[in-house]
Order: C-alpha cells, then sequence, then structure tokens
C-alpha cells in the first residue's frame, strides 16, 4: 500500500520466545560498538560472492565457518566458566594444588590439545 508516494513496509510482530530474546541479548553489544555493520557488510560479501562459488567448495567453506562458529562458542563458555571458578577463589592455588590437578583426565586432555595446537603452530612457522 503506497502511503504518500512511500511505500508501506510491513510490521514485523515478534514473538516473546527465549531464542529471540538471547539473539537480541547477544546482538546488543554489538549494534551499540558499531560491529553488527561488518558482520551485515561480511555477509553482503558473501552473498554478493556465493554465486562464483561451486557446490564443494560453498560446503565446504559452511563446514569450516560452522566448526569455527563452534569452537569460538565453546572456547567463550570454557573462559567464562573458568573466569568464575578463578574469581571465587580466595586466594590463587599453590604449586602443588596446580600440579595435583594433573591427576584430572580432562586437565590431561586439554594440556595435550594445547601442546598438540602449540606443535603444529611452531611447525608452520618454521616452515613459513
Amino acid at each position: 500500500m503506497h502511503h504518500g508516494g512511500q511505500k508501506r513496509l510491513p510490521t514485523l510482530r515478534f514473538i516473546s520466545c527465549p531464542s529471540l530474546k538471547n539473539l537480541i541479548d547477544k546482538t546488543a553489544p554489538l549494534i551499540q560498538a558499531g560491529r553488527f555493520d561488518n558482520i551485515v557488510d561480511l555477509l553482503s560479501l558473501v552473498s554478493d560472492n556465493i554465486a562464483f562459488i561451486d557446490e564443494a567448495a560453498l560446503q565446504k567453506t559452511t563446514k569450516v565457518a560452522e566448526e569455527v562458529m563452534a569452537l569460538g562458542w565453546t572456547g567463550g563458555n570454557a573462559v567464562r566458566m573458568a573466569n568464575a571458578q578463578t574469581e571465587a577463589l580466595e586466594k590463587p592455588p599453590g604449586l602443588f594444588s596446580l600440579m595435583s590437578s594433573l591427576n584430572d583426565p580432562d586437565v590431561r586432555r586439554a594440556l595435550h590439545f594445547f601442546i598438540g595446537t602449540m606443535r603444529i603452530i611452531g611447525r608452520q612457522m618454521k616452515n613459513d
């Protein structure tokens, strides 16, 4: 419908749900900092260039993007949880307490992950 020569946009009706609230909560800081525009620009760039990518490359790129986002989400959650646990401490743990943490299989698994990551980065740095 036209009003005064301008096209009228449809009214959006939002359903109150936890997912939408979560989305709004997560995007609000990006919008306030002016960083949300960068995300929109990136999506626009990807959208403009998607026609030039074949299906196999698109699927591979999508999978990598999903893995990066999942890693970021997992890493962010782990950092927030570890930060909360650290802030709850009255004083930092002593050396022997830290050493006894090595008895925890989850700690050893995480250390193995970080050591393996550092090994790969070091190998790539050597080859550059």
